[in-house]
């Protein structure tokens, strides 16, 4: 008998959060489909049958993952639109923090060697969304009209994921997390940022570099 609607969504749900939890639990998303669907209790062809491929269910746990962040963007206000993008930036680590194991296998996968689908996933999605906060500020004339929405974007993106593989590699807590991305996203835009702007830019980044002078040692 046909699943209803409902049914399916709620099966498909169940070996979503499955997939996450095995992500947790390894460190990474190299599990196979058998295994995944000994976690979900399911028989081998179910995730097949209601998901699809494991390219397809990684797409799925990434969609999940910017759909989260995506809803806790809706809480953010900000005054300016250069505001709201740097405030997005801030809460990529408290987003990251607040499941610290999920966070650390699924990027653990999409910085290997051989991780192109999760990194193309989180590349080609990201893309979208962070363009739209920085087209937002060149529309509103925070950043420099010379500035191009699409390189700046990828540059902006390299800081953000250069700070979160650096986080992976040495265990920063989210202090030094929430100083090391705010200096390195501050750093990405001052250059192209209007002058004023620019400014306080230039006066967050001594703060945030002096805050990390004050941190323990380097190892």
């Amino acid at each position: 008998m046909a699943l209803s609607v409902e049914r399916k969504a709620a099966r498909q749900r169940h070996i979503v959060d499955a997939a996450q939890a095995l992500i947790r639990e390894r460190g990474d998303a190299g599990f196979t489909m058998t295994e995944l669907a000994t976690r979900a209790g399911v028989s081998p062809a179910t995730p097949y049958n209601l998901v699809g491929s494991k390219t397809d269910l990684l797409n799925q746990v990434v969609d999940d993952e910017f759909e989260s962040f995506i809803r806790k963007l809706g809480s953010v206000r900000h005054a300016s639109a250069l505001g709201l993008l740097l405030d997005a930036t801030a809460l990529v680590v408290t987003h990251y923090e607040a499941d610290r194991q999920f966070y650390r296998g699924l990027f653990r996968s999409a910085f290997g060697v051989d991780a192109t689908e999760v990194r193309d996933l989180l590349a080609t999605k990201g893309q979208a969304l962070w363009q739209g906060f920085v087209q937002g500020a060149i529309d509103a004339g925070e950043i420099e009209a010379f500035a191009r929405a699409g390189p700046l974007t990828e540059a902006l993106l390299r800081a953000i994921s250069v700070t979160v593989q650096a986080w992976l590699a040495e265990g920063w807590n989210q202090e030094r997390f929430s100083l090391e991305m705010s200096n390195a996203v501050r750093l990405t835009l001052a250059s192209v940022a209007a002058p004023p702007l620019r400014e306080a830019l230039t006066r967050e980044i001594a703060a945030a570099q002096a805050a990390l002078c004050d941190l323990a040692p380097r190892v």
